[in-house]
């Protein structure tokens, strides 16, 4: 057996399907403010984007913390800090990449955005099952 089958065996696969579902809904309640606050309130996409980030925060924390990680008898302002460390790390890396594609490379901005929601999603898994909930993996 490899090295690499090994490492798959080991993913928390229910953990992850969960985190997949609850980052699709964060996605679509992201998009759709970003979309109205866009396209209907004539805001800068940059702004735009840091609200309906806020907004999709928001939500995410509640749901992996109840429902993925099953986390609740942590306590939740240091589940709260390293939740926030790794989203706003990963934001920052997705604001970048928005500038990045948008600004220099010209690239319609709804693209930029779920593609680079692609990969913050594995960024974020990572750092929240690693970090932010690791006393609730066990």
């Amino acid at each position: 057996m490899s090295l690499y089958s090994l490492q798959i065996q080991r993913i928390p696969w229910g953990k992850l399907v969960k985190f997949v579902i609850t980052g699709g809904v964060a996605l679509a309640i992201d998009v759709a403010i970003y979309y109205l606050l866009t396209r209907f309130g004539s805001i800068h996409y940059l702004l735009a984007r840091t609200c309906s980030l806020g907004v999709a925060i928001a939500w995410s924390f509640t749901m992996n913390r109840r429902w993925t990680f099953e986390a609740m008898e942590g306590k939740m302002r240091h589940q709260a800090f390293r939740f926030i460390v790794v989203i706003l790390t990963t934001s920052l890396f997705s604001l970048g990449l928005m500038k990045v594609g948008v600004s220099v490379f010209h690239f319609h901005d709804l693209a930029v955005l779920l593609s680079a929601s692609i990969v913050t999603t594995i960024l974020n898994f990572s750092g929240h099952y690693f970090w932010s909930y690791a006393n609730s993996n066990k």
